[in-house]
């Protein structure tokens, strides 16, 4: 697909003199072809009612590419596709239904008739909805031109149907030597739609595109949606309707992030490894940054995201998204932001099979310099404010509801703002073409992308303040890297499988660990049942005894009920049939604990190794691998620095099942590895010291059920 240019226009003008405008048509080429991204949300809604912002939205993803087969002729390939509904992920990553995938691996041929999509149709043998070729036919009907253009500013034209939305409105809004510009709006009752477009003046494809439509059926229920397309490398977020919550004035803040201190290199980057997260059958690189102001993190491009298994390149073409840098809550003694940037795959390939046994990602992160700085505005008696600086302006006009500010600047800028503290306000955001009074402000924002001035934003301002002062920050970039580094990104595969790093770690015991036999007690007793716990080789070298005179009752070995490994034995109080453990109206008794050897925990003779204290060689514990995990917990401990009993990692990344052999916990290096970092390996003394302590006990009286309401 190609659009091109007639040069007679101009031509033609310079020698006539005639105000001639160069036309743009559809005109493409063979073999060209072009690769979007595609960003779609669809709300239902009833007629004068908000859209429905609940999760049962449905959300859109794609990356799909375009390919000229001939001047009638366009093939559809979508190379990925994922739609959320209701909290649930679906696409080709992940469950799909096999016609649809199998429909998505042949692509579909699009018939052009004077440049204008009029059918789609499968390309492969398999049947598919014609509801699914109708939205295809509108949506990527979308990113052609959709009539024979002039480039000239105000020149417009009236389309009778234009993607199933009758007469739109098609008017140039700016042109520049390489682009058209273009807005998009119908009015009709029952199908309005608004919208923008960047078109390129040189190969004629189109660049950038946002769209929204408000459908009404007779039934008074509604579709609004939102269709945002940029090319696959587009630099900035791609984003439709990507709210959760309805538009409502949010309050103004009266301060926002200092501009200093700026972060160092080192405060970017403090480590050289990074972790890869699997988040909705998609991949996430995430690195932690030392600098607590987020604003001041400037901008960081990842780039060239290559998978290895071991020292071994996967093929796994990916396309890392812009990132995001936040707030770093999943560590609580972690470094405290970190920056995320998604991976969706480039090619139809199923990638989550390579990923469960890749071991880490290798990327080029480069580093783009925080220059921010702020201005104040001051109103004048009308209300009026303007200030210019550094290539960024911001202006203030009052409105009916209080104040528009609108904010401009270099294309990557962004901005923050705030208000005075003595005054309250509310605040919305739009794109500074903020469109028609009815898109939301998620709507309105989406249109950036396709708007001559990226950074363009109008924040409309509630206040009953007459002359309210207003500060901004504006968050600039340097235009170079002062910094690029490659830096590796650990699967979870990686981490567990890495020599050099320690596993996070993870409590062996998932409730109270055992208590010392000195700290026993008898348990149970406010629900009328008697229990001492015990470790599970204590509580096989003791007895409890005592005389109930109306009820004969014993105490035997039972395992806990937990939710996990407790490492612990009861000694529990049951008729000699083990049916009843819960004995009501016995009184006060006595009862006795006997225990005819003392089991202790001592250092054995193996120990952590001091550099990797993780790994552990498993032949100097002198054990057999046929032994359970039950087992060896039972004559081994792993103990932290504070005392903690920890768990073992497998390689498979499985946890391990009491009844697991210890074979599977091995390494391929013939160690194992301990979730956290031991100081201390602990292994189980049996000594002959008798044990002997009396305890009086009271049995609680039978419940008395309530007396039902009268």
């Amino acid at each position: 697909m190609t659009y091109r240019t007639l040069g007679l226009g101009p031509i033609l003008a310079l020698i006539s003199g005639a105000a001639y405008a160069e036309t743009v048509t559809f005109d493409p080429q063979p073999g060209a072809a072009r690769t979007w991204r595609m960003e779609m949300s669809v709300r239902p809604g009833r007629e004068g009612e908000p859209p429905d912002y609940s999760y049962a939205t449905q959300r859109i993803s794609s990356l799909t590419r375009m390919q000229v087969v001939d001047a009638q002729t366009l093939h559809i390939l979508p190379l990925w596709f994922q739609t959320v509904v209701a909290g649930e992920t679906y696409g080709t990553q992940g469950p799909l239904p096999d016609n649809m995938r199998q429909a998505m691996a042949d692509g579909f041929d699009a018939t052009l008739n004077a440049g204008i999509i009029t059918e789609v149709t499968p390309h492969g043998t398999v049947d598919v909805p014609q509801e699914m070729l109708t939205g295809l036919s509108q949506q990527f009907g979308a990113v052609l031109p959709p009539a024979r253009l002039e480039a000239r500013e105000g020149w417009s034209t009236t389309i009778a149907d234009f993607s199933g939305v009758p007469d739109v409105m098609v008017t140039v809004t700016h042109v520049t030597d390489d682009s058209l510009f273009l807005r998009y709006s119908g009015d009709d009752a029952s199908f309005r739609l608004a919208g923008v477009a960047v078109l390129d003046r040189d190969e004629g494809w189109l660049r950038r595109i946002v769209m929204t439509t408000d459908q009404k059926a007779d039934d008074g229920t509604t579709l609004r949606t939102t269709l945002a397309m940029a090319p696959q490398d587009y630099p900035f977020p791609l984003h439709a309707d990507y709210t959760f919550e309805t538009p409502d004035w949010q309050t103004m803040p009266d301060s926002f992030p200092a501009t200093e201190p700026l972060p160092t290199e080192d405060d970017i980057f403090p480590h050289d490894r990074g972790r890869v997260r699997l988040e909705n059958d998609l991949l996430s690189l995430d690195f932690t940054h030392l600098h607590e102001i987020m604003a001041n993190t400037g901008r960081l491009v990842l780039s060239g995201p290559q998978v290895f298994r071991g020292d071994r390149p996967v093929d796994m073409p990916m396309l890392a998204l812009p990132p995001i840098t936040l707030p770093n809550y999943h560590e609580e003694d972690g470094d405290p932001s970190f920056t995320s940037t998604l991976l969706i795959p480039t090619e139809q390939k199923q990638i989550l099979p390579d990923v469960l046994e890749a071991t880490e990602i290798r990327a080029k992160v480069a580093w783009y310099p925080a220059t921010p700085f702020t201005m104040t505005l001051t109103p004048d008696e009308s209300g009026y404010a303007e200030v210019t600086k550094n290539g960024a302006t911001a202006t203030l006009s009052p409105t009916d509801e209080g104040f528009d500010l609108i904010l401009s600047g270099r294309e990557g800028d962004d901005f923050m703002w705030a208000v005075d503290a003595e005054t309250d306000a509310g605040s919305m955001i739009y794109a500074a073409d903020r469109g028609p009074g009815w898109l939301t402000p998620a709507e309105s924002l989406a249109r950036r992308i396709a708007s001559p001035d990226y950074s363009g934003i109008r924040v409309a301002i509630q206040t009953d303040a007459s002359a309210p002062t207003l500060s901004v920050r504006v968050n600039r970039h340097a235009d170079t890297p002062a910094a690029t580094r490659e830096m590796t990104f650990q699967t979870d595969n990686g981490r567990r499988t890495d020599p050099d790093r320690a596993p996070d770690k993870v409590l062996l015991f998932k409730g109270d660990p055992p208590p010392r036999l000195e700290d026993v007690r008898p348990e149970g007793l406010d629900v009328a049942a008697l229990h001492f716990r015990m470790g599970s080789l204590q509580a096989a070298r003791c007895s409890a005894k005592f005389a109930l005179p109306q009820t004969e009752a014993v105490f035997a070995e039972a395992t806990p009920n937990t939710d996990g490994y407790g490492g612990t034995r009861l000694l529990q109080m049951q008729t000699p049939d083990g049916i009843r453990t819960h004995f009501y109206e016995h009184g006060t008794q006595d009862v006795t604990l006997t225990c005819d050897a003392t089991v202790t925990w001592e250092d054995a003779e193996a120990q952590p190794d001091p550099d990797r204290p993780w790994r552990i060689d498993f032949e100097a514990l002198d054990i057999s691998p046929e032994l359970t995990y039950a087992q060896l917990i039972d004559q081994i401990r792993f103990v932290d620095a504070h005392g903690d009993a920890l768990a073992l990692v497998t390689p498979n990344g499985r946890g391990l099942a009491l009844s697991d052999k210890i074979n599977w916990a091995i390494f391929p290096d013939g160690t194992l590895r301990v979730a956290g970092t031991p100081a201390r390996i602990l292994h189980a003394v049996s000594r002959p010291d008798p044990f002997t302590r009396s305890f009086t006990v009271t049995f609680p009286d039978l419940p008395v059920p309530e007396e039902a309401p009268q």
